[in-house]
């Protein structure tokens, strides 16, 4: 006779490579058209690594986190672990662990007989041991005896991230693991949880639209948008590398400023009245209107100095003129909102602790050629392909 359950060990298994190849989702319901909520997705995980899935509420990550724990069926394309095809195979044999947002707690059951029903489930040997290990990983022993009835929303999320985890397993699927965590709490079980992932290998898809979660936990990021994968890399990749102008504008804090500019032809862009920035960007063609991406960490500022009184190092033309509207003083550096001259909207650049600034103040803004992006000027397609090249509405232009 044959059993799917796992052998009995009190090991961890072995991390498993995951990939996803051409993975859809679409939904289907009467009198209403079909809506297409993953649209063809490739990923390729390495084993023991751990990847975040990235973007706004409705983009497909969590859909294609159920996909792979098997609880939505897929309408398209595979789900392999190992050499493994698991895309039809029922959720309790793909050998996952999932923590969900939503807890999915049993309500009769203590903290401690929750963690164990899995284990007992597999008929695991070292129960209790494993039960008190996580519990102590997490911070959670005072919980053991309690119902979730009688538990916070932090303290339900921190019982369904260690009910994950208590199992070791090979690949781990975890959807928003911290959004109902305290400050406090968020970093310290995010410490953890990076801690318990590098000691125990698993193979870890998180999906958050916490970007300081996601870039501080995940050795890499897919950035997701409208069911597609629109930028996949190290955190430092899509950071100081975004393909197109939605990975910039939804990865770092504060948000990156998009400015409408032209290309001049000399190796600058010119924001309208404001002045001219230097950009990298050589194969962009003089006079084509573009988006002009400058993240306020790149910033650099200075008194405002009429171009007569300019030192010569300084090209002509090069730095916009702004007025400071507010100043914030966050001690370890300082925020200022600036209006630049002749153009809508507001700017926000990022200043040294020393270099404080006051409402009505004139300053000129400068950056590094390669910190200013360059971005194609028109309408962003709604059609769902990936928009990182640079012939794509939204594209990087290089």
């Amino acid at each position: 006779m044959t059993t799917d359950a796992p052998p009995r060990t009190g090991a961890a298994p072995v991390a498993q490579r995951l990939r996803l190849e051409q993975l859809r989702k679409t939904y289907r319901s009467r009198g209403r058209e079909p809506f297409e909520a993953v649209k063809g997705i490739d990923l390729d995980i390495e084993p023991g690594e751990l990847v975040a899935l990235l973007g706004p509420s409705g983009c497909g990550k969590t859909t294609t986190l159920r996909m792979i724990a098997g609880l939505e069926t897929v309408t398209g394309g595979r789900i392999l672990i190992g050499d493994r095809s698991v895309g039809d195979l029922p959720a309790g044999r793909r050998q996952v662990g999932v923590g969900f947002e939503s807890y999915a707690l049993y309500p009769p059951l203590s903290v401690r007989e929750n963690l164990a029903y899995g284990l007992r489930a597999r008929r695991d040997r070292d129960v209790r041991r494993k039960v008190d290990t996580i519990a102590e990983r997490l911070e959670m022993t005072e919980l053991l005896e309690l119902r979730p009835a009688n538990l916070s929303s932090g303290q339900k999320q921190r019982v369904a991230l260690a009910r994950a985890l208590v199992r070791n397993p090979p690949v781990l699927l975890l959807d928003e693991p911290l959004s109902h965590l305290d400050a406090g709490q968020r970093q310290r079980v995010r410490r953890e949880l990076k801690v318990l992932q590098r000691e125990f290998g698993y193979t870890t898809i998180i999906v958050t639209h916490d970007q300081l979660e996601a870039l501080s936990l995940a050795d890499r990021l897919a950035v997701m948008d409208g069911g597609v994968i629109q930028q996949f890399g190290t955190p430092d990749e899509i950071f100081d590398d975004p393909a197109n102008q939605f990975v910039a504008d939804f990865v770092g804090e504060p948000p990156i400023n998009l400015l409408t500019g032209v290309a001049v032809g000399d190796g600058t862009v010119r924001l309208g009245d404001a002045g001219a920035l230097p950009a990298s960007a050589s194969s962009v063609p003089a006079g084509r209107q573009v988006v002009v991406g400058l993240r306020p960490q790149d910033c650099r500022t200075e008194p405002w100095l009429p171009e007569s009184r300019r030192p010569e190092a300084r090209p002509t033309g090069a730095g916009l003129r702004a007025t400071v509207l507010v100043y914030e003083n966050l001690l370890e550096y300082g925020l200022a909102t600036v209006e630049l001259a002749g153009l809508p909207g507001r700017v926000v650049v990022q200043v040294t602790a020393g270099q404080t600034l006051a409402a009505g103040d004139t300053i000129s803004i400068t950056a590094a050629a390669e910190r200013v992006y360059l971005f194609d000027a028109t309408e962003r397609s709604a059609s769902g392909t990936s928009i990182n090249t640079e012939d794509s509405a939204g594209g990087r232009l290089r």
